[in-house]
């Protein structure tokens, strides 16, 4: 008897994986039944109560416009060019800036270093894709990834390594403490050290909370007025 339960229950782990209503095209995956245990309590389930957006809706973020400096890039164009995931960026303006000889410049590497290296995404080894915990993270390293400041690791002595795809050169930056999101903090903030051994610190969150630690000479700047 129990080997025939266990047969029906492996034959219907085998149903719901071929489900073709079950089927993630964007991913390219199909559903897997981790467990064969569970069939039979699935259809004893009447409701479900979830207290986070985003559980059980489809929580997508797309990384769309930004400001480096006095500028704001980004446009409501549909970008012709192929996008990275969670990107969808476009702008002529910015290969103008991306010009050594542009006042511009300066501040706009300033900001995509910055996309690069305050996160807490991981590499994942076999695929070479991207894991985080917030779609929100994902979109921005991917929007340097496409902008030529590519998170390539963090080594064995927490250097966090970008390639730079344009000049073909290494940037290491060493990491020397992460604060971690919270609800309370409402941002996350790294702490470290440039290649020319300067000390900085990145911190990125909600408007709120970062405009309150601004100082008075920043919130009377061009830059703040502008953007």
């Amino acid at each position: 008897m129990m080997v025939t339960l266990e047969v029906v229950k492996f034959w219907q782990a085998g149903m719901m994986a071929n489900e073709y209503l079950m089927y993630d095209e964007e991913q390219d995956m199909a559903m897997r039944a981790q467990s064969s245990n569970l069939n039979e309590e699935l259809g004893q389930v009447e409701y479900v109560f979830s207290d986070k957006t985003g559980t059980l809706t489809c929580n997508i973020m797309q990384f769309k416009k930004f400001t480096a400096g006095k500028r704001a890039y980004g446009t409501n164009a549909q970008p012709s060019e192929p996008q990275e995931e969670n990107v969808c960026f476009y702008d002529p303006r910015f290969e103008q800036s991306m010009d050594p000889d542009s006042e511009d410049h300066e501040s706009l590497i300033k900001v995509l270093v910055f996309l690069a290296c305050c996160h807490t995404i991981i590499i994942d080894g076999k695929k070479g894709t991207y894991n985080s915990s917030s779609p929100d993270e994902l979109a921005l390293i991917n929007a340097a990834k496409q902008f030529g400041y590519v998170f390539k690791e963090r080594d064995s002595e927490d250097n966090i390594v970008i390639s730079v795809t344009r000049t073909g050169e290494e940037l290491k930056f060493k990491l020397l403490n992460v604060c971690e999101f919270t609800s309370t903090r409402k941002r996350m903030s790294c702490i470290l050290r440039d290649p020319e051994g300067k000390i900085l610190l990145m911190c990125k969150g909600a408007d709120t909370v970062i405009t309150e630690r601004l100082t008075a000479e920043s919130l009377n700047s061009d830059e703040y007025e502008m953007t």
